[in-house]
């Protein structure tokens, strides 16, 4: 190898293909143009965009509680304490107000035991509603209660009542629990209205003639296949829809003879019984959605206003000439029979003028107000009233 041909240091900065890299001189001499550098990589975020700072990351823990006396102050002096969907969770601090509480209202909230209420002597009202509560227990010195509302929650039995002496109960609500029998409510004779729907009940228990003051009894939507029930004379409200009922119950209507309501909608009830006519003192009757084929005209029932026999199997136009008999009548739902046709419009002239020939003085006919008059009353300003403009 030559020496001239020996590697000068400067070779190591040679382009592609061995070439040597011109200097500063020759790209002068050159003529070419100056290359601006490639900018820097970028450091972080753009100063232009503002830096997100993450908050401090915590450990769920599930929901709030709120506490009664700690979140929610008491005031000692107090008579009724009502709270509304507020997550409160336990019964606590109702020490202080003691006996001066009369009306304790929790709707809707967390509620999972009915305890602490050892000093509050003179609760009337006890409003649990819609809680989490499991057992009915930690109440029976409360001896002034006139009405106890435990509806909404997860009761299995109403049997624990046996042992409280509410002498002055006149309310109980235990609908929409889990009761599959009616228990110990038999010695609470002041009771005037029970409400126990939404529940697993089978049967009514002869027992329940005991409460000779009862005015209400409300079991819709339960398990119950018999009507049958012991002599009741107080009794004007009953409840039995949305059940299992497929036959009527003769002794029914002789035991509960002074009914003004009566709610027998949504079972497998066919025709109306001869006895029917015993209930003379109905004012409003519900017979919705069973398997009635025809109107049995009752002439007895005169105090009747409302009846309520949609969704049956009614076929024949001809059955509504029944209902000239009952003179009180102000309200008659018959639609979705099948007398009805229902989406032939000249068929539903045709029962609607049926009807309003026989019971032309009715206000209500199905959905639709008859007969009523709008009254104005105005302190003679009307005048000044600006009305609505037509685009």
């Amino acid at each position: 190898m030559d020496v001239d041909d020996e590697a000068a240091p400067g070779d190591a900065a040679a382009g592609y293909g061995g070439a040597p890299a011109p200097t500063a001189a020759e790209s002068d001499d050159a003529g070419m143009e100056d290359i601006p550098p490639p900018p820097p990589p970028p450091a972080g975020p753009s100063e232009r965009r503002a830096r997100v700072q993450l908050p401090e990351h915590h450990e769920d823990e599930g929901p709030t509680y709120y506490r009664l006396g700690v979140d929610y102050p008491i005031d000692l002096n107090d008579e009724e304490i009502h709270l509304q969907c507020a997550r409160v969770k336990k019964l606590e601090n109702l020490e202080g107000i003691g006996p001066k509480l009369k009306r304790l209202i929790l709707i809707a909230n967390c509620i999972e035991k009915i305890e602490n209420l050892d000093t509050n002597v003179n609760l009337d009202h006890l409003e649990l509603y819609q809680n989490l509560l499991k057992k009915i227990e930690n109440i029976s010195h409360l001896t002034n209660l006139t009405t106890l509302d435990l509806s909404f929650n997860k009761i299995r039995s109403s049997d624990s009542l046996a042992s409280c002496p509410f002498a002055k109960l006149e309310k109980l609500y235990l609908s929409s629990n889990k009761i599959t029998d009616i228990e110990g409510v038999f010695h609470l004779t002041s009771l005037k209205m029970l409400e126990l729907g939404s529940n697993r009940i089978r049967a009514v228990p002869p027992e329940i003639a005991n409460l000779v003051n009862l005015e209400q009894l409300w079991l819709g939507k339960n398990k119950m296949t018999s009507m049958a029930l012991p002599p009741m004379p107080a009794l004007r409200h009953l409840s039995m829809q949305n059940n299992r009922l497929e036959v009527w119950e003769p002794s029914f209507f002789q035991n509960a003879s002074g009914l003004t309501h009566l709610y027998l909608g949504h079972n497998n009830l066919p025709d109306l019984p001869e006895e029917f006519a015993l209930l003379v003192n109905l004012v409003e009757v519900d017979l919705v959605r069973n398997v009635i084929t025809r109107i049995k005209p009752v002439p007895e029932l005169v105090k009747l206003e409302e009846l309520w026999m949609n969704d049956n199997k009614i076929e024949d136009l001809a059955e509504v000439r029944n209902l000239a008999v009952f003179p009180a009548l102000k309200t008659i739902y018959l639609e979705r029979n099948p007398m009805q046709s229902l989406g032939d419009k000249e068929a539903e002239k045709r029962y609607r003028d049926a009807i309003l020939e026989v019971v032309p003085n009715i206000t209500q006919l199905d959905a639709d107000m008859l007969n009523r008059k709008v009254s104005l009353v105005t302190n003679g300003s009307e005048q000044q009233v600006m009305g609505i403009r037509k685009a």
